[in-house]
């Protein structure tokens, strides 16, 4: 209702010269609330409030920036722009996530499963299903080692929440993931446990067919500097080098991984926790079995941590945030007037999981990290610094004949 127009019908003193300039336009004596989608910022938040007033207000005398000013109490743009920017970084910091330990709820009697699994070792990673006899417990025609059924928590985590609300970055328990300085993170896939999913080329029987079975290769791996990460299972530095590819080098390598803005609000970092999941547990190993990590490497890391590959694959998040604003004007000069800005209890929160859109090519990790660059959420110093870990295709042999000159030896 136009608020500043009921009250002049009903004013009774005519001696009284009311500016209704300084009088709000949606509200001045009852609380009122506005809901919006999209990013949680001022210029958002200021063309909801916009349509609000074209809608309600048709002719109110000023404008949104005005209204806003009104409605908080403040006598600036500069004013309301500063008290909505820190409305919404305290919704950032006080947002609900799930802890990461909650994730597998495996760290409670197994507190290294997370690490281990990461570096490519453990249940997850090492079994893979079996029928045979000499397994206890033994139970004729029942299999063993399962992954849908061993790994069932993370079907439960992507349905129940890893679409509906943040959850917690993985550096909280797993190091490799810790202080990524380039806002990047990788996992390389070695092999494939799990059969009739349209991935990979493990088969049934398991026990004939998929005892040393291959992902599908999507990259080519040129070499691994375990300088890179020293806590690698099984190394204590030195470097392998895989010249060829597929049947002629290495056989069958799997890469996917992620990046993040340089702006920690945005929803690329925000919800990265949700990104790293996604790829490394939900897609890969729950959907697609694909396990086991490259030798001397972890399999999910940091992209510096990682080996050295042509390209990879890349899954970026696209997400939809339901924002609830709600202002309530002093009552009787003796409260005073509030405003609060959260994300929607019910449906704040909506996430989906995307081959990631690239500045020349999708689906590419390196590309996508290009685009980064374009929109100003990454520098040309650290896209040069990607690109000494994805160095593109048909690059490997050369950066293989420079790397071997950097540990000392002179190629022949």
């Amino acid at each position: 209702f136009n608020f500043y127009h009921t009250h002049l019908q009903s004013s009774k003193r005519s001696d009284t010269i009311i500016d209704i300039m300084s009088l709000s336009c949606l509200s001045s004596i009852e609380p009122f609330f506005i809901y919006f989608e999209g990013r949680c910022t001022y210029q958002h938040f200021l063309g909801r409030l916009n349509l609000e007033l074209g809608r309600d207000s048709p002719s109110c005398p000023h404008d949104a920036s005005r209204e806003l000013q009104l409605l908080l109490g403040l006598s600036s743009e500069a004013e309301a722009r500063s008290h909505i920017e820190s409305s919404c970084q305290v919704a950032f910091d006080n947002q609900y996530q799930m802890a990461w330990e909650d994730v597998t709820r495996k760290l409670h009697d197994q507190p290294l499963f997370d690490s281990i699994y990461y570096n490519g070792g453990g249940l997850w990673n090492e079994y893979y299903e079996t029928g045979v006899n000499n397994r206890v417990p033994y139970v004729d025609q029942r299999f063993a080692q399962v992954l849908k059924h061993d790994a069932s928590r993370i079907d439960d985590v992507y349905e129940a929440y890893a679409r509906e609300q943040k959850v917690e970055y993985v550096d909280a328990v797993v190091d490799n993931f810790a202080d990524c300085p380039l806002r990047a993170a990788m996992c390389c896939f070695a092999s494939d446990r799990q059969a009739n999913d349209n991935n990979g080329n493990c088969a049934k029987p398991y026990d004939t067919n998929c005892v040393d079975a291959d992902p599908a290769d999507n990259t080519d791996l040129c070499y691994v500097d375990m300088s890179r990460d020293k806590s690698a299972p099984g190394t204590d530095g030195g470097f392998a080098l895989y010249p060829g590819d597929n049947a002629d080098g290495e056989g069958s390598i799997h890469c996917h991984g992620l990046a993040w803005s340089n702006n920690e609000n945005d929803p690329e970092s925000r919800y990265k926790g949700n990104n790293i999941f996604y790829v490394s547990m939900y897609d890969h190993l729950y959907t697609r079995g694909y396990v086991r990590n490259v030798p001397g490497a972890p399999k999910c890391g940091c992209l510096d941590r990682m080996p050295v590959v042509s390209r990879s694959d890349c899954t970026q998040v696209d997400v939809i945030e339901l924002w609830f604003a709600a202002f309530t004007p002093a009552s009787n000069g003796t409260d005073a007037a509030s405003f609060s800005l959260d994300l929607d209890p019910e449906n704040g929160v909506n996430i989906k999981f995307n081959a990631c859109r690239g500045a020349r090519r999708n689906n590419d990790l390196e590309s996508f990290y290009h685009r980064l660059f374009n929109e100003g959420r990454a520098s040309i110093q650290e896209l040069t610094e990607v690109r000494q870990t994805l160095v593109g295709n048909n690059n490997c042999q050369k950066k293989i004949d420079e790397f071997v000159v950097t540990q000392g030896f002179e190629k022949i």
